[in-house]
């Protein structure tokens, strides 16, 4: 192999366009697209066919993504006693009665 193909080979890998990203990420084509817009995964549009982003980039991105996502988890978890957590639980299984104010006569 020579060293022009192996530069070609090593770039190729080092980069994605949507669908292999969408892929990695194990998402769909539009909400790869609105990571790329909203500008959480840095990525280069070439045209408007083309948007070409690093690997290490996505990989970054979930590391980031899953810490944030982690510290939130822990925040809602230690925010609520034990027994604060059931009686969320319960609550939101009861359905409420209707709002019957405007029926009730004077």
């Amino acid at each position: 192999m020579t060293a022009t193909r192996i530069a070609r080979s090593a770039v190729a890998s080092d980069t994605l366009g949507l669908e292999e990203a969408a892929k990695m990420l194990r998402l769909g084509l539009e909400a790869m697209k609105e990571l790329v817009d909203s500008g959480d995964v840095p990525a280069v549009r070439l045209n408007q066919k083309h948007t070409v982003m690093l690997r290490e980039d996505l990989i970054d991105f979930l590391r980031r993504e899953g810490r944030r996502q982690a510290a939130e988890r822990k925040q809602r978890k230690t925010q609520l006693p034990p027994c604060g957590r059931q009686l969320i639980k319960r609550a939101a299984r009861r359905p409420r009665p209707p709002d019957l104010r405007p029926y009730e006569v004077d």
